[in-house]
């Protein structure tokens, strides 16, 4: 497995219901993942659906942030 060696962190998407996990060196690619939320009519589902979307974006930025700690333990 290969570091990829890019630092992230998770932003709410401009123009849909997503967290985007964004790369915050120059030069490198920006955006890494895009994680989708369902909106609904009812509020409490949505802010549920909100949540769990965010939790998911910060485990993948933290995998990226500590890929040198998670390949030592997987070789």
């Amino acid at each position: 497995m290969k570091n990829p060696n890019i630092k992230t962190k998770v932003v709410h998407s401009e123009t849909k219901s997503a967290w985007n996990v964004v790369g915050v060196d120059l030069g490198y690619k920006y955006k890494i993942a895009r994680i989708p939320y369902i909106c609904s009519n009812d509020e409490s589902i949505t802010e549920r659906n909100r949540v769990e979307a965010l939790e998911h974006a910060a485990f993948i930025s933290k995998c990226f942030n500590n890929a040198e700690i998670i390949i030592s333990v997987v070789k």
